[in-house]
């Protein structure tokens, strides 16, 4: 019984998984199809990759997405940090109605909070551009960023940062000796996630784009109405080629830091 139980959980472990990527792989592959069809292989070929360089469009939609991540998912990550610094002075009532108000956008669907803000944009008489696409994107996912930093500040040891006031340093010497290079890993994991989430967005940059604030998703979905051309194909993939990077970059330092952490000990 155990064994057929086993049995079934790999099976189904394996299911998982190549549902997950094998539509990353076929994307791969379809990218240096020949044919303007994806459906028939027409043999190998990279021009699709100099369409996609050709393609000012997309590519300034690609521009746009990543600046709006780049910012949002730094802006997040500050407030996140700030946030846990400042709810650990709260008193402990006030940190349940603090951290409720913040992590409400978890709970609220995405398009109720992009209809919400359009409206207030809208009473605001603010044009719809790029700033309001970062501060739409950021309402999105500063709650993220939040719930990583303050579980790590949290478990952080009280007194190393009171160490560090005893031996002579200042309130902003001992958090950038002590408490930020603590929560190094913790920052950079909320920053990645805050990333990910405002790059692939597409509800709430819908209600916050404006002119000239297009975003990558928004503008393959507009081409997606009239077909899918291989150029998408070569552009995810180049995606994926760069998610990867980062995974394997990140992986490696964590890496080296385990090892020399193991040779110190």
């Amino acid at each position: 019984m155990k064994h057929a139980l086993d049995t079934v959980t790999a099976w189904l472990a394996r299911s998982v998984i190549a549902f997950l990527y094998i539509p990353i792989v076929v994307v791969v592959v379809l990218s240096f199809n020949d044919s303007e069809v994806t459906y028939k292989w027409a043999g190998f070929s990279t021009r699709w990759y100099g369409t996609l360089a050709d393609n000012t469009e997309l590519l300034a939609a690609l521009r746009v997405s990543a600046e709006v991540a780049l910012i949002s998912a730094t802006l997040a990550t500050l407030c996140g940090l700030l946030s846990a610094m400042g709810m650990a002075r709260l008193a402990t009532r006030w940190k349940a109605v603090f951290s409720g108000g913040l992590f409400l956008p978890l709970i609220i669907p995405e398009i109720v909070l992009g209809v919400a803000l359009l409206s207030v944009f809208g009473a605001m008489s603010a044009t719809l551009g790029m700033t309001t696409l970062v501060l739409g994107h950021l309402v999105v996912t500063l709650p993220y960023a939040a719930l990583i930093v303050l579980g790590a500040y949290n478990a952080l040891d009280p007194s190393l940062k009171e160490a560090a006031t005893d031996l002579g340093c200042g309130p902003w010497q001992a958090f950038r000796r002590v408490t930020l290079p603590l929560l190094r890993q913790p920052l950079l994991a909320a920053w990645l996630l805050c990333f990910t989430i405002s790059f692939g967005n597409i509800v709430m940059s819908t209600f916050t784009n404006g002119i000239g604030s297009t975003t990558l998703p928004l503008r393959v979905y507009s081409m997606l109405k009239g077909g899918l051309t291989p150029e998408i194909n070569a552009l995810g993939t180049l995606l994926v080629l760069f998610t990867l990077l980062i995974i394997l970059g990140v992986g490696l330092r964590q890496m080296r830091q385990v090892l020399l952490g193991g040779k110190r000990g």
